[in-house]
């Protein structure tokens, strides 16, 4: 569970707040997708759910801890460690110097069933990976962290489309079978559009679309598309942005 109450955030030298009373509650297990322009304070809005950011007013309740993946994946792993160790490090409280021994196997499969041929690579320094394969792997120690909340910040955006659609779907498959409540911001409509069973837009530091359900379900990318030239269309005659949904 995760719950957002009237959160707002500034920053010094910036005209506008950049999270403008934001609310939004998330059920144990749902799957909401995040989309909006650059700027519109969606990462903005995560990185105060995971704590790196505090914002100026407003709360957060969550249930259970906050895993997460950035697009800079040298904030989630250690590049001069093994693959091996990174992935068990993530996954042990009280680690020692045989903690990764003991989870090599169950590692190592899990790594295969990715398909892509990681697993060649357990023992090498993720240094010497992609930065696609090292986002990738990033995704798959934070999934399998056990933390309950999962955060992506655009986590596919450094793969390329084989890659891309591959861990979306291990994505999308591991947050149903961890119920894991999940963020996942976007740029990919497509991906806004077939995954998740919840889909929010964000405008100028508020959230203007919220679409859930059978709605969700039957969402096209022209909605999409169609909604955001709405909500264009609101700023400019002072509407203020109101939901549109």
């Amino acid at each position: 569970m995760l719950k957002i109450d009237n959160i707002t955030k500034s920053f010094a030298g910036v005209f506008e707040p950049v999270l403008k009373g934001v609310d939004l509650s998330l059920k144990e297990g749902e799957f909401c997708t995040i989309i909006g322009a650059n700027g519109s304070g969606k990462s903005t809005l995560l990185k105060i759910i995971s704590g790196e950011h505090q914002a100026d007013s407003g709360k957060i309740q969550r249930n259970g801890e906050i895993s997460q993946v950035v697009q800079d994946v040298n904030k989630g792993t250690i590049p001069s460690m093994t693959m091996l160790e990174n992935i068990a490090l993530s996954r042990m409280k009280k680690p020692s110097f045989s903690f990764y021994n003991r989870c090599k196997s169950e590692v190592v499969d899990k790594i295969k069933s990715l398909n892509i041929g990681l697993e060649k690579f357990v023992n090498q320094p993720l240094g010497a990976l992609s930065g696609g394969q090292r986002q990738t792997i990033a995704t798959l120690m934070a999934i399998n962290s056990g933390g309950k909340i999962l955060l992506l910040d655009e986590h596919t955006s450094a793969l390329d489309p084989k890659m891309q659609t591959m861990l979306m779907e291990y994505t999308a498959k591991s947050v149903r079978e961890h119920r894991l409540t999940t963020l996942m911001i976007t740029h990919n409509l497509d991906d806004a559009v077939k995954y998740g069973d919840r889909l929010i837009m964000m405008h100028k530091g508020r959230i203007v679309v919220d679409v859930k359900g059978r709605k969700k379900a039957e969402l096209k990318i022209q909605s999409l598309l169609e909604m955001f030239h709405k909500i264009e269309d609101q700023i400019l005659l002072n509407d203020g942005g109101k939901n549109v949904c």
